[in-house]
């Protein structure tokens, strides 16, 4: 076994009873990225981590599980055991209640190679009961019109009843707040991401990183500055997602173009596998959606980045609704784009739904104009198609009960503020 309890005062005595019960201690870590070298290293491995372990995060932790054949966290009261719920463990030993045996407890995770997959936390359930639906807005790269469909979209569906929440997670080129006219220098993503970190994601701080945008029409704004992608890990998008789905009966997610890497990123070097990765939020919202519209160009080129990214990654979101939306169509070419997108999408997946956005100039006002489309008092093409996809959306979804409403909650503590001329957040 690998062991990792650095700041544990028993350090020793733990080990000497391992060792009287015939558990093997091969290698002792001091902090979690020693840890995750080592498990790269050799994976299959299994560990005995400390609640006290230095650096270690649920983001690590997420990413230890996936390497190791099983991971037990222990702890020897109450904080530390709330430490370990908040990696999301589910192994924790609490070596201070009675009758407490360390080695008949990792012999049990010796012999059960799957255990911690398989076993819970006292007092959870298995899944969290979800209500939302989380619809992802992504595509090749090159692909224009992503925002602005992600926008549209949701305003769309907040205008027939649906609450919705509009988060821009795209890490490479984050514009919600800026088509929007959304002036503060706080980013919800980043907040978002800190309280489901410390596991203190509820109703009120979930309030505190959003702001209404229309009645309906929430919005989380994305990172102010690109280069701060590494604090919003996969573990705290994953639990954004999750928790959002329990206030919102829609989630509406813009992702950033593409899921290649740039191989050195941060000049981290532990392991291939272990390197932080910039498109990982967009790997987890995909992983997590229940339906992906997939924006491209009604060109050739569109045509031809969209076949490579279905066929590379279609297998993230193979689960999920799956819709094309081939952007900018002109009237002149529409009959001819439908034809040979048409051909093209029956080939990479039969199931494929594809739809057609005109091109219209009332995207370029939007962003000139720093306003939605309903805002700018449209009734055009581009909103009457934009508008059926929210529709078809909505018909899908059968007996949609109405999510807890906070607007009490909202009203009392005055987090929401409309757009545009709300004061700047001060939070964070």
């Amino acid at each position: 076994m690998v062991w990792a309890l650095t700041g544990t005062a028993a350090e020793a005595e733990l080990i000497a009873l391992a060792n009287a019960g015939g558990i093997e201690v091969s290698r002792r870590c001091t902090d979690a990225p020693e840890l995750l070298s080592v498990c790269a290293v050799v994976p299959g491995t299994h560990v005995l981590v400390g609640a006290q372990l230095p650096r270690m995060s649920s983001e690590i932790f997420a990413i230890l599980t996936q390497h190791v054949a099983s991971v037990g966290v222990i702890a020897f009261d109450d904080h530390e055991e709330a430490v370990a719920r908040s990696w999301n463990a589910r192994r924790i030993l609490r070596a201070d209640h009675a009758g407490f045996d360390l080695a008949s407890e990792l012999r049990r995770d010796l012999s059960e190679r799957i255990g911690v997959q398989e076993k819970k936390l006292p007092g959870t359930t298995d899944t969290v009961e979800t209500v939302g639906e989380v619809s992802a807005c992504w595509g090749p790269p090159g692909s224009h019109g992503r925002t602005t469909f992600a926008i549209g979209f949701a305003e769309a569906l907040g205008k027939r009843g649906a609450r919705v929440l509009l988060i821009d997670a795209d890490t490479i080129a984050p514009s919600i707040a800026l088509t929007l006219g959304i002036e503060e220098d706080v980013s919800g993503i980043v907040v978002a991401a800190r309280y489901a970190e410390a596991n203190a994601l509820d109703s009120r701080s979930l309030a505190n990183c959003v702001r209404a945008i229309a009645p309906n029409f929430w919005v989380m704004t994305g990172l102010s500055d690109p280069s701060r992608w590494p604090e919003v890990r996969a573990g705290a998008m994953e639990k954004i997602v999750a928790r959002a789905r329990e206030y919102f009966d829609h989630v509406v997610i813009d992702l950033g173009a593409g899921l290649d890497e740039i191989d050195g990123e941060l000049g981290i070097n532990l392991a291939p596998t272990l390197v932080p990765q910039r498109t990982v939020v967009t790997r987890t919202v995909l992983e997590n959606s229940d339906q992906v519209f997939l924006v491209t160009r009604a060109d050739a080129l569109g045509a031809q980045r969209l076949a490579n990214a279905y066929s590379t990654h279609g297998s993230l979101f193979a689960h999920a609704r799956r819709c094309v939306l081939v952007n900018t169509v002109h009237k002149a070419d529409s009959n001819q784009v439908q034809r040979e997108f048409g051909s093209i999408c029956a080939a990479l997946d039969p199931e494929l739904e594809v739809r057609y956005l005109p091109s219209d100039p009332i995207a370029t006002d939007m962003v000139k104009k720093v306003s939605t489309l309903g805002e700018l008092n449209y009734r055009g093409a581009l909103m009457k198609a934009i508008g059926e996809c929210a529709g078809a959306s909505l018909r899908r979804r059968e007996n949609v009960d109405r999510v807890t409403n906070f607007s009490p909650l909202v009203q009392l503590l005055r987090i929401f503020r409309i757009h545009p001329n709300a004061t700047a957040s001060s939070n964070g």
